[in-house]
């Protein structure tokens, strides 16, 4: 076991039995006013780490955290265009990454350009309403996002409860359930602004059965409201 997965488990059971994660949504003061038109998204790469939880310790899980990390862009697009947004689809696909190196790297740097601000905006969210973070209008160079409104990134972090672990709990009592917390940001793909960002919990088996996610993310994604298409040409 190592230190570091015994925290991550630790910290996410933590926000698995508080009362105070229930798809809190944050949204810039423009884009609240209308005065920030968003209609047209580009969803980057998700990041996803899975860690399994048992008697004996924690433990990073490479293949769930990969399954998780592919299903999230398409559960955030179907819940994005539902709600009348259009989703640019395919353009970061991991079989287009692979085949351009130089999209590869390009969305690379941006994810990496995000991770500097997502722990900030993730600790103290409601900073979003005051217009506090930006990733700077560096993001207008990502000639993916040139065609979209906004960029979406999305992270997730999971445990998954060993069957004797589980057993335990019952026995003696506490939480030893399956949980997976997921976040959404929302980023002006010209002035780097963080326009909205929301978070949601699943629980349950979300690694064999990933559309159990689609649900509290729909949910979490109540109050993100898409302009209707102004004509625009970016």
């Amino acid at each position: 076991m190592t230190k570091r997965f015994a925290l991550t488990a630790g910290f996410l059971l933590a926000i698995a039995s508080s009362a105070s994660l229930a798809q809190a949504q944050f949204a810039h003061p423009d884009l609240k006013s209308g005065k920030i038109v968003v209609h047209k998204l580009l969803i980057l790469p998700a990041h996803a780490t899975v860690t399994k939880s048992g008697m004996k310790g924690s433990e990073g899980l490479i293949e769930e955290s990969r399954i998780v990390e592919n299903a999230l862009p398409g559960l955030i697009s179907q819940a994005l265009q539902a709600k009348g947004c259009t989703v640019l689809g395919n353009v970061l696909a991991p079989a287009a990454l692979e085949k351009d190196p130089d999209l590869k790297y390009a969305v690379a740097d941006i994810e990496g350009h995000f991770e500097t601000i997502h722990t900030h905006v993730e600790q103290k969210p409601k900073d979003v309403r005051t217009g506090r973070y930006t990733m700077g209008d560096e993001v207008a160079n990502f000639s993916p996002g040139a065609a979209a409104d906004a960029l979406v990134f999305a992270r997730a972090s999971g445990v998954l409860t060993t069957g004797g672990k589980k057993a335990f709990a019952a026995v003696v009592g506490g939480n030893a359930s399956d949980f997976v917390v997921m976040d959404v940001t929302v980023v002006d793909s010209q002035t780097g602004n963080v326009l909205f960002y929301t978070d949601s919990i699943s629980r349950g088996n979300f690694v064999g059965d990933t559309g159990r996610m689609g649900k509290p993310i729909e949910r979490s994604l109540k109050q993100f409201a898409c302009s209707a298409p102004t004509g625009k040409q970016k």
